[in-house]
């Protein structure tokens, strides 16, 4: 048996300070310094334009590898922290002296504004992983073209079209008018201090809560949704963040050539940056670095002349040959695998305690009704799937739902969960309207949501994904934590909290999808046929878990298998044709002829 505190202190949200997380980085980036000291004025030189790329590149590391969104369009935000910048620079300059400080600021903000305006479209729209991708490369080919066209001035700021931006101020670190410009190697340190902060900084964000959950949005973006997370809202965050970070390294791109032209905009820069990230190792955040300096000494050496001129034609062939060998990146290909623990079913499991159940609720059900539907609606084409439905279900008890084949269930169920919107009708949770409410907000509202196939985070361990559940619902690590281990007990998955959800059986994933609504103390949950590929065993113990629920919180059952139908001993309701088409017990409705012509059939029962 685990000690508590393993089971209620969820690894990957370990707060700063806890472990010297912080060391490494740090401890890599005083090894770069040193060896700086001893590198000649041009290496120096050339090395800092790799930090600024690997800035973008850890940028576009965090919503690709990090989020799972593709984003083509990542040196817009770069190209525009350049300009911005010397803008910026070229103006505020002389009456600051900083023009380190006014790169930091302005790069932001622009990368930033700009992210922000693209992720709102993106992901506001409810737009699919292709449409972000081809978007953000069309944004691509709209800056160039805009940015060739781009002739103006602005204060001691010119910017000449398709000869670029000249006036680009050096970099200072200092105050004043008097403040000199950095040298070679104050410029490169800057750099580096500048890349090593953002990057503790993005580890300390993802370590905390915030993390898990993007991991979440990832791995399975609905599953995160019906857990009570807006992942609309989280995702332009940390589209946002990337931008600013791009922003950031467009700056100091900008301090470093004291040139800006359009081809910041063009399709091979902006193709390098996922090139990068690919060779360096997604999702790692060393390999945006790893790549730039990988890619970009490549190419350095190669245009040496060692290859007699055909420095891209040997620098693509190898690329391509270390995508294919090493698809998982340099750092993918160095990393130790995680050790897997045992085979799904190889450790014994534990006996459900569903006793503990009545620690999971803090409230009584009063038998009221909690959510209603009225003539509800839903057509598809000339299709009606959900015909005039109205319905009430209360916040104690279990409900049956059952039907054949093309009835309306999974529709009916759609509509009152948000996951399709009605054409007709009303949904009302405790007399309040949400027919407009999406799923998330339900969630938040009190409803629980168990779709048919086990959606888990499988890449996340048992306990994790419990977590993750339970802080929706409490925003407070420790009252979560406590939470968890309750659920890990009632589902009997203890023995199983630090494998990951991948690992499970079938039926343990099916268990450990419940625990994950379980952990959001819903007053309503629906269950899309919870006994689907479940064992005898199991569906016993399934059975026995809803009754005892089913005291505290109301229960819908959508369902196919009679047996277990009869086993929950509930009402039951037919849909046929997206309509009620009756009600009663499973053994009345057995008895009910038109019920036997359309659903169980004359002949089984002969």
């Amino acid at each position: 048996m685990e000690n508590s505190e393993s089971i209620t202190t969820p690894s990957p949200l370990a707060l700063a300070g806890r472990s010297a997380w912080w060391a490494l980085p740090t401890a890599v980036a005083g090894v770069v310094a040193l060896l700086a000291m001893n590198a000649d004025e041009y290496a120096i030189y050339i090395a800092t334009s790799w930090l600024a790329f690997g800035l973008v590149a850890l940028g576009l590391d965090l919503v690709w590898g990090k989020g799972g969104d593709l984003s083509l369009g990542h040196t817009v935000f770069f190209g525009l922290g350049a300009y911005v910048y010397g803008i910026a620079g070229s103006n505020l300059g002389p009456l600051l002296g900083s023009t380190a400080l006014i790169g930091l600021l302005s790069g932001a903000a622009i990368g930033a504004l700009a992210a922000a305006g693209v992720a709102y479209f993106l992901f506001y729209g409810r737009l699919g992983a292709l449409q972000t991708t081809i978007i953000t490369y069309t944004l691509v080919l709209i800056m160039y073209t805009v940015a060739v066209g781009w002739t103006f001035e602005l204060g001691e700021a010119r910017v000449g079209g398709a000869n670029g931006m000249t006036t680009v101020p050096m970099l200072t670190l200092g105050f004043g008018p008097d403040a000199a410009p950095a040298s070679t190697a104050g410029a490169f340190y800057f750099a580096l201090a500048v890349a090593l902060l953002i990057f503790l900084g993005v580890k300390a964000l993802l370590r905390r809560p915030f993390g898990l959950v993007i991991s979440g949005v990832r791995q399975n973006l609905l599953k995160t949704e019906l857990l009570g997370y807006d992942v609309r809202r989280y995702r332009l965050v940390l589209f946002t963040i990337s931008g600013a970070i791009a922003g950031i390294g467009g700056a100091l791109y900008g301090a470093w050539a004291l040139y800006v032209s359009p081809n910041v905009f063009s399709v091979a820069q902006a193709l390098l940056i996922p090139i990068y990230v690919l060779v360096g190792g997604r999702g790692t955040l060393w390999g945006a670095f790893v790549g730039a300096v990988f890619v970009g000494g490549l190419s350095f050496w190669l245009g040496g002349g060692v290859v007699g001129g055909q420095t891209a034609l040997v620098l693509g062939g190898g690329l391509i040959a270390l995508v294919l060998l090493a698809p998982r990146g340099l750092l993918g290909m160095l990393r130790r695998r995680r050790q897997r623990s045992a085979q799904a079913g190889s450790v014994p499991a534990d006996r459900a305690e569903l006793g503990g159940v009545d620690a999971l609720f803090d409230r009584q059900s009063t038998g009221a009704v909690v959510l209603e539907t009225q003539d509800l609606q839903k057509r598809f084409g000339g299709v009606t799937a959900t015909d005039h439905v109205s319905m009430q279900f209360h916040d104690r008890g279990i409900h049956c739902l059952i039907g054949p084949n093309g009835a309306g269930k999974s529709t009916f169920l759609g509509t009152c969960l948000g996951l399709l919107k009605p054409d007709g009708g009303q949904v009302l949770f405790e007399g309040a309207e949400i027919t407009g409410w999406a799923p998330y907000r339900r969630v938040q509202a009190g409803l629980g949501i168990k779709l048919q196939v086990a959606r888990i985070l499988e890449e996340l361990s048992v306990r994790e994904n419990l977590w993750l559940a339970a802080y929706s619902r409490h925003e407070d690590p420790d009252t979560a934590s406590e939470r968890v281990r309750r659920t890990l007990s009632v589902i009997g998955l203890t023995h199983r909290a630090h494998e990951p959800g991948g690992a499970l059986s079938h039926g343990e994933q099916q268990w450990l999808d419940l625990g994950m609504v379980l952990c959001l103390e819903p007053k309503l949950i629906f269950l899309d046929e919870p006994a689907a590929g479940m064992t005898g065993q199991e569906r016993q113990h399934t059975v026995a878990l809803l009754k005892r629920i089913s005291r505290f919180a109301g229960v819908v059952v959508v369902e196919h298998d009679m047996d277990f139908i009869r086993d929950l001993d509930a009402p039951v309701t037919v849909l046929h044709q997206g309509a009620v088409f009756a009600s009663g017990t499973i053994d009345e409705l057995r008895q009910d002829e038109r019920v036997l012509d359309i659903y169980l059939g004359r002949q089984s029962d002969a």
